[in-house]
């Protein structure tokens, strides 16, 4: 696991196309150096597009997992 505490949980399994993305960013917004969002998406490609917008942004995708068909990741700052 990693060093980061958990700032929020999003639940974006019923969110699609930019929407996840968008709900994650506002988020991002409001965290400080050393917290991280716990993210759940339903699809590896909603997966992907987060890991990408992550490492354009300069955010650090610290860990990352599936868990009973959904993907989690961990995205800090």
């Amino acid at each position: 696991m990693s060093s980061f505490k958990i700032y929020k949980r999003l639940d974006l399994t019923s969110s699609s196309c930019a929407g996840p993305i968008g709900e994650l960013s506002g988020v991002m917004d409001e965290v400080n150096p050393g917290e991280a969002v716990e993210v759940i998406v339903a699809d590896e490609a909603t997966k992907k597009d987060i890991i990408t917008w992550a490492n354009r942004r300069r955010f650090k995708v610290v860990d990352q997992g599936q868990e009973n068909g959904k993907f989690k990741l961990l995205v800090g700052k």
